[in-house]
């Protein structure tokens, strides 16, 4: 029997829509640590020398 890999999503913090993968990341210290998707993390890391990289998510486990 083949493994099944369950399919998840979350939220982007930035712009809201569901993404299989999204990037863990600190737009401000005051904010702390968010998930974004692809998008919105290029935008965040323009420019922002409070921008860090926590790690990426991804919604297929397993692969």
């Amino acid at each position: 029997m083949p493994a099944t890999h369950r399919v998840r999503e979350k939220p982007c913090a930035q712009c809201g829509q569901p993404s299989a993968v999204m990037y863990r990341v600190i737009r401000s210290e005051e904010e702390g640590w968010v998930f974004l998707c692809p998008p919105c993390r290029r935008k965040a890391e323009e420019n922002n020398p409070e921008y860090r990289y926590g790690g990426t998510w991804k919604a297929e486990k397993g692969r």
